[in-house]
């Protein structure tokens, strides 16, 4: 199903009509904070967050369409009226429309922004049990592939060793279902040391880097 928005400006003496549309996707498939879905024949891959963990976007979305429709309407009218805005006081009602609208996308973008990577408080270790070291290793050709798929430790502070001696960026993240838990630096050519505290469940390890985790590069870390 498609959603309209549609728009209506009376300048220089006409009705302007501008419709703005924005397709919902389908088709789920598992991702970090949201959820991938193809869409489109080409099986383009767009991420939907998901509402429970990011601010819905698509206020954003209808006033920079808003925006763009506004400033194509200006340069097809300003083309085809060479005397527009024709007075002083349109050309005010212009300037304040044009102003009124740039406001909003501003402040729509500030209201929809997402927290950015790694502003979540880590949890502190639980009080008492083992203390685990783990080692995990990135592909060293570069491919986005761990060298392991599965990890096992008992509860308690958990540290897991990263090295990626590739040239391409990677880290380490553990997510229990849709949550971040804890993240290694992002490295290149280099180690890196996550520590954290964990009960027994099951949670994911994966590189969050791009479309890494989508590629395959994640594992499942099991705590006893």
């Amino acid at each position: 199903m498609t959603s309209t928005v549609s728009l209506n400006w009376i300048i220089a003496g006409r009705d302007a009509r501008v419709s703005v549309k924005y397709f919902p996707v389908k088709k789920p498939v598992a991702s970090r904070r949201g959820t991938l879905t193809e869409m489109g024949p080409a099986g383009v891959v767009t991420l939907v967050p998901v509402l429970a963990t990011e601010p819905s976007k698509v206020a954003f979305y209808i006033a920079a369409g808003m925006l763009a429709s506004w400033a194509v309407l200006l340069a097809l009218i300003g083309v085809t009226h060479p005397d527009f805005p024709g007075s002083p006081a349109r050309g005010r009602l212009v300037m304040v429309t044009g102003a009124a609208i740039v406001a909003a996308t501003i402040a729509t973008a500030l209201a929809t922004a997402g927290k950015p990577r790694g502003s979540e408080r880590l949890p502190a270790p639980p009080p008492g049990g083992p203390s685990t070291t783990l080692r995990l290793a990135a592909d060293p050709s570069g491919l986005p592939a761990y060298d392991r798929k599965r990890l096992t430790a008992p509860g308690g502070t958990i540290t897991i060793r990263f090295a990626n001696r590739s040239p391409v960026p990677h880290n380490v993240t553990i997510a229990e279902g849709a949550r971040d838990v804890a993240a290694t630096k992002t490295i290149t050519a280099a180690d890196a040391v996550l520590t954290t505290g964990l009960s027994r469940g099951s949670y994911t390890f994966f590189c969050s880097v791009d479309a890494h985790r989508a590629a395959g590069m994640q594992g499942t870390l099991t705590v006893r």
